[in-house]
């Protein structure tokens, strides 16, 4: 197996560069000064909450602290059952421009959230629209910060990565493990450059024109997108509309998940989703993690001579890439030593989520049941073949 391992070893290597030079290339929210004069669009914040009691009302009270000059804040209640509607009066009762939308029904061929989101920005009159979470910490100057950058750049569209909080090691790993994979499949270094693939969408932070947004036909385009942050992206960029990423230096924060047990029941959502549905793509997917993110450091243990020094210089180059991407998002890198576990996790993931689709007939979300044929009807028709 000497020849794996030298090809592995080269494609590390060239995943290094690549991501190294790419992301070094990303516009960053805490080092762009955020303008305090001109004439400022106005923007329009839409929140949707579903069940979101527990981080509601420090990332709402967040969002009204922002030092924007222009803009209103619509939560949509999209049914909740816990304390969400309480804590959404309680804030409204302290906060004026605070304004909230309660759903109390969903159409057929939609995915909750989705319709919330389209039913908030047609509540809405902002030049500019603002999509976050309802669990997500905003920096007071991080919208005065991104509008500079989509302004300065002439994009439609900035999407900003979020600081992630995870609050135990484990879960660190996990987070830190699928954020290099993402990057690897996303490029995301590459998405404001024309007439390429690549594109970008982030549910804690997608700013969007809205003249850009009613083109590609609002949420209604996405309808029934698990993934529905990503395809908005896809949306945009596959219509031609201008868009990049920036990474929020920890002026955007979200606790995406409080354990791995979440992470996991989170993932199996959208791990489908994000290969299309295709059960060729999982294989190929599990195929290629297990084979350079995984053999090289079990072949340690069971091979000898040239080819062992290979896959130690494999496993020296597979560290030193996964330091290298997550010291860039603000971690310290020490996640590394679950690197191979957390992606056989991962792995797992892939094959569950496909295997469960496929079994049930569609994907569970929020208590709801989900057609996977549907889903993949609706997905063709959003973003057709060029």
């Amino acid at each position: 197996m000497t020849w794996l391992a030298a090809l592995t070893f080269v494609l590390f290597l060239g995943a290094m560069v690549d991501v190294g030079f790419g992301m070094r290339r990303l516009r960053r929210l805490d080092a762009q000064p955020p303008r305090h004069d001109g004439d400022w669009p106005s923007v329009s914040v839409v929140i949707p909450a579903r069940n979101e009691e527990l981080h509601l009302a420090e990332a709402l009270q967040s969002v009204l602290a922002l030092d924007y000059p222009r803009i209103d804040v619509l939560v949509v209640d999209d049914r909740s059952t816990d304390a969400t509607p309480r804590i959404l009066a309680d804030l409204s009762r302290r906060h004026p421009r605070l304004r909230t939308l309660s759903v109390t029904d969903l159409p057929a061929g939609w995915m909750g959230k989705n319709h919330a989101l389209a039913l908030g920005s047609g509540r809405t009159t902002g030049d500019l629209l603002l999509f976050t979470d309802a669990d997500v910490v905003l920096a007071p100057d991080a919208l005065r910060r991104a509008v500079a950058i989509l302004e300065a750049d002439a994009l439609d569209h900035l999407a900003v990565a979020p600081r992630i909080v995870a609050r135990s090691f484990p879960l660190r790993c996990m987070v830190a493990t699928f954020g290099l994979y993402f990057t690897l499949f996303a490029r995301p270094w590459r998405v404001a450059v024309a007439g390429t693939r690549e594109s970008i969408g982030i549910g804690a932070f997608n700013l969007v024109r809205r003249r850009t947004y009613d083109a590609i036909g609002t949420h209604a385009r996405v309808r029934m997108a698990p993934d529905d942050d990503l395809q908005l992206g896809r949306a945009i960029k596959h219509d031609g509309h201008r868009q990049a990423l920036a990474l929020s230096g920890g002026l955007v924060q979200v606790e995406w998940y409080a354990s791995v047990r979440e992470l996991v029941a989170g993932l199996m959502k959208n791990a489908f989703a994000g290969l299309d549905y295709r059960v060729s793509a999982v294989a190929g997917a599990v195929i290629a993690l297990l084979t350079i993110n995984v053999w090289p450091f079990v072949a340690l243990g069971v091979v000898s001579g040239l080819a062992w020094w290979l896959n130690l210089s494999v496993t020296l180059a597979a560290v030193a890439l996964f330091v290298l991407h997550t010291r860039m998002y603000g971690a310290r890198g020490e996640e590394v030593v679950l690197y191979p576990l957390a992606t056989l996790l991962f792995c797992w993931i892939l094959v569950r989520a496909a295997w469960m689709a496929l079994w049930t007939g569609g994907i569970e979300w929020r208590g709801r049941h989900y057609p996977l044929a549907e889903i993949r009807a609706a997905r063709a028709s959003a973003t057709p073949p060029a």
